[in-house]
């Protein structure tokens, strides 16, 4: 992170909240020590949570006298080299000093959730103004995170080269877990989806029921029962794929297919949906031709979650499907006129159950996996998915395949 990364009012606006936090910092300080789980003696924790405020007090003054000075690059820099002293001081002896890493890690962490608490309980001023520095300070916080990750990361695996034989187990242990995982999420699916297609099967027997009566009064519960149960059927099998992917044992048959025919017929699928928006689905095709090596199936089934998503986020205009040559190779764009994304989620859009708008009042359904799933399918074939957004702008999904195959 560079201070360049900021605008000059960002800066100012991490410079004042800085000072006006200042003040506060021992009882910050304190605060956070009195909360850490102190594994001694009763006699000796008081002590020991008076060092653990001292050193935390001396570490939150450095961090924000930078801070305070409109110097995020400088505070960043200093957290990374105070942690990484303190994390190396507690590297030997292993394995116990595996214990004072990981404890100091989450000490850090707690330490980072404090300081957060404390910001918002200072700022303050014209509710924009509020939201740009919470903003500013969250892309902070996010890069402490990764400096920590980092950091730990590379300590712990210098740990671990010292015992080949725990680096085995841990490698063992995951494989175990990961087969577990997989095994728990295909038993739990397959026990939900088998009465939910008894209860999708019915209810289609009830609506028919309803027709041959002519008695409309109950046809939208019957029609209710039916949306939320293939919603539910869709996102059981979006896990298990997600699941096979991250285990796996998701196999791919790629073979040679002509893009442009996948393309129309979902194209056509999906028009009933975008015109029950008010919606316009374009569909532009300048290399006809264009033919890739692909499992069917994960080309299906990336096309249908770009466009629906497409749909799903777009109230107004219209969504264009465009395929084009680039390089050598193929391109497929899904572009919207939609709500658009803010800068700061695009790194976490692609993470599986993320979501930009979380909690009850969100207005979007969905569980978070259709693009998680779009970027795996397409990474399985030597593909990549790539996007670029403007919020109350509009959203475009590139997927940029390798080469075109000459059939």
């Amino acid at each position: 992170m560079k201070n360049s990364d900021f605008s000059a009012e960002e800066l100012k606006l991490i410079a004042d909240t800085a000072k006006r936090l200042q003040p506060n910092l021992k009882s910050l300080a304190e605060r956070w020590a009195q909360k850490l789980p102190i594994d001694a003696p009763e006699d000796k924790r008081a002590a020991i949570r008076a060092t653990v405020a001292t050193m935390g007090l001396e570490f939150l003054r450095s961090l924000f006298q930078r801070l305070a000075n409109g110097d995020p690059e400088g505070a960043i820099a200093e957290y990374g080299r105070i942690l990484e002293r303190q994390m190396r001081e507690r590297m030997r002896p292993a394995p116990a000093g595996r214990a004072r890493i990981e404890d100091l890690y989450n000490f850090s962490k707690s330490l980072r959730d404090e300081v957060r608490e404390a910001l918002l309980a200072v700022l303050d001023g014209p509710p924009e103004a509020v939201l740009r520095a919470r903003l500013a300070y969250a892309r902070i916080w996010s890069e402490a995170a990764e400096i920590l990750t980092i950091i730990y990361a590379r300590l712990y695996r210098e740990i671990v080269a010292e015992s080949e034989r725990a680096l085995i187990a841990a490698r063992d242990a995951a494989l175990e877990a990961s087969r577990l995982k997989s095994a728990f999420v295909a038993n739990v699916t397959h026990e939900i989806r088998t009465p939910l297609n008894v209860i999708l099967g019915y209810a289609d027997l009830m609506a028919e029921r309803l027709a041959e009566l002519r008695d409309e009064s109950a046809a939208q519960y019957a029609d209710s029962i039916r949306r939320a149960g293939n919603r539910l059927l869709a996102t059981i099998g979006a896990i298990l794929d997600l699941s096979r992917i991250e285990s796996g044992a998701y196999e791919i048959s790629p073979a040679p297919i002509r893009l442009a025919t996948v393309v129309e017929r979902h194209v056509r699928d999906l028009d009933v949906l975008a015109r029950k928006k008010g919606l316009e689905l374009v569909l532009n095709i300048e290399t006809p031709d264009a033919t890739v090596m692909f499992d069917e199936q994960c080309l299906s089934n990336t096309i249908t979650n770009l466009l629906q998503n497409a749909i799903k986020f777009t109230d107004s205009g219209g969504v264009t499907l465009r395929i084009f040559q680039e390089n050598g190779g193929v391109c497929l764009e899904v572009a919207d006129t939609g709500v658009g994304i803010d800068p700061l989620y695009l790194p976490n859009l692609f993470e599986p159950f993320s979501q930009e708008a979380m909690g009850a009042t969100r207005r979007f359904e969905g569980a978070g996996l259709g693009l998680a799933l779009v970027k795996r399918y397409v990474e399985l074939n030597g593909a990549r998915v790539d996007v670029s957004s403007e919020k109350r702008a509009g959203t475009t999904f590139r997927v940029h395949f390798p080469q075109t195959l000459n059939v």
